[in-house]
């Protein structure tokens, strides 16, 4: 039996004033009442009702610990009510992570929407382009591209997008546009890299094969955006999700090369840990995600427009 069992078996005798009331409000038989006291008693060493063949009253000790257990299963009932309502309720706080062109795009105006349609959730957004550890910097969902392959995550699919390299006009009017991948070694790429590095991998895909391809950077940023203002101005190539480059794209600021080397689209995902999984708050956020992106197409533009077809 455990010990706040009995606690709240005997607190029901002293407000009811008797064992078979409170078996009747507890829907339990009398005996079992009566034999639960008498386990809390032998446990505790102490008596803490004096019986009698016409009623009962507290000990000393009963009187003390009635007090006591009263303001303990109070607690005990409160804490257990804030942990379900910090679950369910439409309340508290969301610690959200997305990479920094995406986040600034769809995911800071999807926050205000979402904290206009719930007041009562304070969300705040991290926008970083490295991996954040989401279980130990504390994030309830990580907006990110690749799959949840840890095991104490979860993913949700939001979107797949193109990946193309892309050049300003005037660039490939003074060095050409390459015509295979190999080429890229004789022109100056813009790279994205989190540990400041020059290098960074492309990814490739020709005749069913894909192939990854390591390239080094003219010019490299930790910022992901940067590679793309680079590109407009003409300073090399960069590759970069189509939605990143779409607007340079439909303007002629930018044009695509290798495109018969472009690779798979990209994914990307609403991820949380598995033990946020029972949040109300999360699932609504994550919910609104994805009904958000399921109205645009793979390029990331909305349904009906003149993207060109991933």
């Amino acid at each position: 039996m455990h010990a706040i069992t009995q606690m709240e078996i005997f607190v029901e005798v002293v407000r009811q004033g008797g064992f078979s009331a409170a078996a009747r409000s507890l829907g339990l038989a009398p005996s079992v009442v009566a034999d639960r006291v008498a386990g809390l008693e032998k446990r505790l060493g102490v008596p803490l009702l004096l019986r009698t063949t016409r009623r009962q009253s507290l000990t000393e000790a009963g009187e003390a610990y009635f007090q006591e257990a009263t303001r303990i299963i109070k607690d005990f009932h409160a804490l257990e009510s804030r942990i379900v309502d910090s679950a369910t309720a439409l309340r508290g706080t969301l610690r959200v992570t997305a990479p920094n062109p995406l986040g600034q795009r769809w995911i800071a105006p999807f926050i205000g929407q979402f904290a206009s349609s719930h007041p009562g959730i304070a969300t705040h957004l991290t926008l970083d382009d490295r991996f954040a550890d989401i279980v130990a910097q504390g994030f309830d969902i990580a907006i990110r591209g690749g799959p949840a392959i840890d095991s104490n995550l979860i993913g949700h699919h939001l979107f797949d997008t193109r990946r193309v390299v892309v050049a300003s006009p005037a660039y490939l009017d003074r060095h050409g546009a390459p015509g295979h991948p190999d080429e890229l070694a004789a022109h100056r790429c813009l790279v994205f890299n989190t540990q400041s590095h020059l290098q960074a991998e492309w990814r490739f895909e020709h005749a069913g094969a894909a192939r990854k391809l390591r390239v080094t950077g003219a010019l490299a940023a930790t910022d992901s955006g940067l590679p793309v203002a680079w590109a407009v101005a003409g300073l090399g190539l960069a590759q970069k999700s189509w939605w990143e480059v779409s607007d340079h794209l439909a303007a002629g600021r930018l044009v695509t090369v290798l495109d018969a080397f472009e690779p798979e689209p990209a994914s990307f995902y609403a991820i949380h840990p598995v033990s946020r999984r029972q949040s109300r708050k999360v699932a609504l956020f994550v919910e609104g995600l994805v009904a958000l992106f399921a109205e645009m197409d793979g390029g990331l533009r909305p349904s009906g427009s003149s993207a060109p077809p991933v």
